[in-house]
């Protein structure tokens, strides 16, 4: 999204809903356990935010947390959650505007990527954000997931990567598999060392909003051995110049 008035006019749909806070969150946490493990900090840019969900689990780390985000709900939220914690800070801007006061050990941009307009020029920018042996952690929404790819056979899309009601609700600009993941990163001029599915999903969230968290987790375990069917893709990269050319390493093309 490249305008304030494009962003405002997404944040009023999905977001802070009942949907959004309960199965899609419960969800979204199995992906954040994945991740934060690959967290190094303590200075850490968070890109986008709605809730504080993420936030909150990089507190419980001891990270430093900017955050940036560019619909004025969402941060006059975040301000008044965080207002007596000094470690947060909140930058009212679009992500290709931000212009940052320092460099941070880690990067995380959770299922932000889809809606910039042009994702290689933005994330060369980003990698001049981190510092020469920082991270940069990525979640997508997988666009071959399971629930997808059972939505087309069912004639609800054309096929799983096409742009459903909710993906034009929130401004998606595209979509992404892992192998359209890793050739963004890498095109971007990064070292890719992770790249994985997490979680499942079977059917819609509305479908599975009563499920226990027994059930959920046994789905997150059985997505290990189904990643190209999983819910979302997550990857850990470092920016090239602090390791040479871009390249895959041997156990995150083996997941790719």
């Amino acid at each position: 999204m490249d305008s304030f008035d494009e962003v405002e006019r997404a944040a009023g749909h999905y977001y802070h809903s009942e949907q959004q806070l309960g199965i899609d969150n419960r969800t979204k946490a199995l992906v954040m356990d994945r991740l934060l493990g690959f967290l190094k900090g303590p200075n850490v840019l968070e890109l986008g935010f709605v809730d504080g969900e993420f936030t909150d689990r990089l507190l419980q780390t001891g990270a430093q947390v900017d955050v940036v985000e560019g619909a004025v709900r969402h941060v006059a939220f975040g301000e008044k959650k965080y207002g007596d914690e000094p470690r947060v800070r909140f930058f009212h801007a679009l992500f290709q505007d931000f212009q940052p006061e320092k460099t941070y050990d880690t990067v995380v941009a959770g299922d932000m990527i889809r809606y910039i307009v042009d994702p290689v020029s933005f994330l060369r920018k980003v990698s001049g954000w981190l510092k020469a042996d920082g991270r940069l952690l990525i979640t997508v929404p997988n666009s071959r997931s399971l629930h997808r790819r059972v939505g087309s056979l069912m004639g609800l899309e054309a096929g799983p990567e096409e742009a459903n009601s909710r993906d034009k609700e929130v401004g998606n600009q595209r979509s992404y598999d892992r192998y359209q993941l890793w050739e963004l990163l890498r095109s971007s001029g990064f070292r890719v060392t992770e790249l994985r599915g997490a979680f499942l999903k079977p059917l819609s969230s509305a479908q599975m909003k009563d499920w226990s968290d027994e059930l959920l987790g046994a789905f997150n375990l059985i997505g290990q051995e189904l990643e190209d069917y999983c819910w979302f893709l997550y990857a850990v990269a470092s920016p090239k110049a602090s390791l040479g050319t871009p390249h895959v390493d041997s156990d995150a093309r083996r997941h790719s």
